[in-house]
């Protein structure tokens, strides 16, 4: 059964609440805050219909990751991955960087093209699914969504 958005939304704030980060931000809520960006734009989750997928998102220097779950262009799952190189989990997508580099391009401060071809953002996957997150996220960064 897919989650509806709310219910989505009000889960992960409160399990975003339940880390004892100190105030900081982690994968997880960074990636919480740009799910809930994503869905506001009504549009682009309407133009992604049909797009099923997992992402793995691997922060490589402190070993924090989530896991995305795509279903029909919504995000319906968002949780801690708990093998965080990915390799144990049925990810589609594998998305590793530094920490501040993750949390910059989930809060859209900065574009993922600039890390990726200075080989500081590496994804792992089908080039097509790979296509179809950059145009997401640097629509979002951009604002045309």
């Amino acid at each position: 059964m897919i989650e509806s958005l709310s219910s989505l939304s009000a889960r992960l704030h409160a399990s975003a609440d339940d880390g004892e980060t100190g105030g900081q931000s982690t994968v997880l809520s960074d990636a919480t805050s740009f799910v809930r960006r994503y869905h506001a734009c009504e549009a682009l989750v309407h133009e992604q219909k049909g797009w099923d997928l997992t992402i793995a998102l691997i922060a490589t220097d402190t070993g924090e990751a989530a896991l995305l779950r795509v279903c029909d262009g919504q995000v319906v799952e968002l949780r801690p991955l708990q093998t965080p190189d990915g390799s144990a989990s049925p990810c589609d997508i594998v998305v590793s960087a530094e920490r501040e580099i993750l949390g910059d391009i989930l809060q859209l401060r900065r574009l993922p093209n600039e890390p990726y071809l200075f080989g500081e953002l590496t994804v792992r996957g089908p080039e097509p699914d790979f296509l179809r997150l950059d145009y997401i996220v640097s629509s979002l960064g951009a604002g045309v969504a």
